[in-house]
């Protein structure tokens, strides 16, 4: 069998343990007497090791070997977990994640010796660590003393991570006792998603039976050995869940996407037909089409804590590097997301997160001289919002100085001399200006003026927003709201100025009818009154032509809704809801802001996503 294949396997499974070392590397360096976190770190750093010898992936195995002899003297009792212990092993993780990945790439890595050495010389309060004991093998009653046939049924660790090559390579340890014959499943089937990890065969050895036990448990992650003839086929229980490479499911989003701009154009013709066998066909389709939107939509769908767990380990490293003490905590991390805005916008809470780290959270002994606890809180939660996702990074700390920043913005030439005041709407603009920070001095961690910037156009890229609530002496919460998918959304059609917009649903919050006798004024600017509601007005064909033109006597009205604000999007009519494929868009040089995209509708007439953000 061919090994190399599960290069993609391997890094994914190893991914997976080491983000769970470092959260349990956390919990244990917060409750140093705690006993499950070294337990739970032995098996991760365990199952790595026995992933890499399977693979041949030697640098890997060996690392983890000598980070599992420290691990069992600190789970034994025999070396004392001190401070700097944390931090070694913290490094030995990270420098066991550059092994995986390079050894999965075919790079041969850099060889570590000081730092294995390190680990040597931590684990030597220990012995090295004693082999254990083989448990005995399962046995049948009446079996005989060993002879040329044997049946076996070897049974893997439930738990256990690449199961087709573990098996493998359990078959090839038997091999090298004698020869094996009716293995079941076949050899090729061990390597299907669905393999549950039990195999038989029937193995010609003179070996004894402790031999053989020692020998198949070699091969790491048996649970079982058994002398026993193998099951029927049957009784093989079928697992439920497959891996899919991601670029599939894109390739079939795409494709679903097609079927969108299809269906749609069909109920066109269907609409304008007199037939109705072809109505009846359009709406089967419709439903068809729907149907399997939805489950490709719902493949795609992530949790968020993907994402989020890397960031504890972060914020403790900010930490320890800023000399300040902060506690990081993380909320709904059950709220699912489209796989591809999911890839997206872990660079946008990263720059956030290093900024309410290093600006907003304060020294303990400044914390403490303003009578806050020394240790600084940091939250970092996601909860849904209608059709979007609403994420928050929020700190207890000093908060931002608006006076401050509105006078280094006037002195940058980034804030015009008649701004009296910065609102929560031109603070972030501000603070979301290429070059703009409130830093002193350039540090590791920032100051260069690009956290918010790069957070507000990665975050505007994916048609979501970014706001900011701050209280000078009580911290600062950015607002980020992304929407659950970015490939097909449910759009209302507008009309004005002779051209076709699409407005994404999830920012409408009803549609009204513009009334003269309801416009009013605020801060010099239009607005209209809605149900005792001062709302600001944006003429969507004066938007578009750049000047103020005759407008029909009836104006539907949009009140586009972002968190706690609002504008009336005053439109010449509305021509129904469509579901749209948002097409790739590169937006030429002078593309106005308040353009989010581009889509096909149902008359194959092309139409630009408005950017509901930018309008209000």
């Amino acid at each position: 069998m061919d090994i190399s294949k599960y290069a993609a396997l391997f890094i994914a499974e190893s991914r997976e343990h080491l983000s769970a070392c470092n959260q349990l590397l956390l919990e244990w360096e917060r409750e140093p007497g705690a006993v499950e976190p070294v337990s739970g770190l032995f098996r991760s750093i365990h199952t790595i090791k026995g992933m890499g010898a399977t693979m041949g992936y030697t640098g890997v195995a060996e690392l983890a070997h000598r980070m599992e002899n420290l691990l069992d003297g600190l789970r034994q009792g025999r070396v004392g977990a001190r401070p700097e212990t944390f931090q070694l092993l913290f490094r030995a993780v990270d420098a066991l994640g550059r092994a995986v990945e390079d050894a999965a790439a075919g790079r041969r890595g850099v060889d570590n010796p000081s730092l294995q050495a390190e680990l040597d010389a931590e684990a030597a309060g220990s012995a090295a660590a004693p082999q254990a004991a083989l448990p005995t093998a399962a046995r049948v009653p009446g079996d005989a003393e060993p002879g040329k046939s044997r049946p076996i049924q070897v049974e893997l660790r439930s738990d256990s991570t690449m199961r087709g090559a573990r098996a493998a390579l359990v078959v090839r340890r038997a091999e090298s006792l004698g020869a094996v014959t009716g293995l079941r499943p076949a050899l090729a089937q061990l390597e299907r998603d669905d393999f549950d990890g039990r195999l038989w065969f029937v193995l010609e050895t003179t070996a004894g039976d402790e031999e053989i036990v020692a020998r198949l448990r070699s091969a790491g992650d048996v649970e079982a050995v058994r002398f026993e003839a193998a099951a029927d086929a049957e009784t093989i229980t079928r697992g439920r869940q497959i891996r899919v490479d991601l670029r599939r499911l894109d390739a079939l989003m795409n494709q679903v996407g097609e079927l969108v701009v299809a269906k749609n154009r069909l109920a066109v013709y269907a609409a304008a037909s007199s037939d109705p066998t072809l109505g009846e066909l359009s709406d089967r389709l419709a439903r068809l089409v729907s149907g399997t939107q939805a489950e490709v939509i719902a493949a795609r769908m992530t949790p968020v804590g993907e994402v989020f767990d890397r960031f504890p380990r972060l914020v403790r490293d900010l930490a320890h590097d800023l000399g300040k003490r902060i506690r990081f905590e993380m909320e709904g991390e059950e709220i699912e997301l489209d796989r591809s805005i999911l890839d997206e916008i872990g660079d946008p809470l990263l720059h956030l997160i290093r900024n309410a780290a290093d600006h907003g959270i304060e020294p303990p002994g400044e914390r403490s001289a303003a009578g806050k606890p020394e240790e600084g809180r940091l939250v970092l939660s996601a909860s849904r919002e209608r059709n979007t996702v609403l994420l928050r990074i929020s700190d207890d700390g000093r908060g931002i100085d608006r006076a401050a920043i509105l006078a280094k913005a006037r002195r940058d030439g980034l804030a015009d001399a008649s701004v009296e005041a910065l609102s929560d709407e031109l603070l972030v603009r501000v603070l979301a200006k290429p070059g703009f920070s409130t830093a002193e001095a350039v540090s590791g961690v920032s100051g260069r003026g690009v956290g918010v910037d790069v957070a507000m156009t990665r975050v505007r890229a994916l048609g979501g927003t970014l706001e900011v609530r701050t209280e000078p002496g009580k911290g600062t919460t950015f607002l980020i709201r992304v929407p659950l998918t970015l490939a097909i959304v449910r759009a209302l059609l507008a009309d004005a100025g002779g051209e076709r917009y699409a407005v994404p649903l999830a920012y409408i919050a009803e549609t009204v009818e513009f009334d003269p006798r309801a416009v009013t004024s605020v801060r010099d600017r239009e607005a209209l009154l809605v149900r005792d509601q001062v709302i600001p007005t944006v003429h969507l064909r004066e938007l578009v032509s750049g000047r103020a033109q005759a407008a029909p006597t009836r104006r539907p009205t949009l009140i586009l809704e972002i968190g706690e604000r609002r504008t009336a999007l005053v439109v010449d009519a509305l021509a129904g809801q469509q579901d749209i494929v948002v097409e790739p868009f590169d937006a030429p040089r002078g593309m106005p802001t308040f353009v989010g995209g581009a889509t096909i509708l149902a008359d194959g007439a092309p139409a630009l996503i408005l950017d509901a953000a930018a309008l209000i």
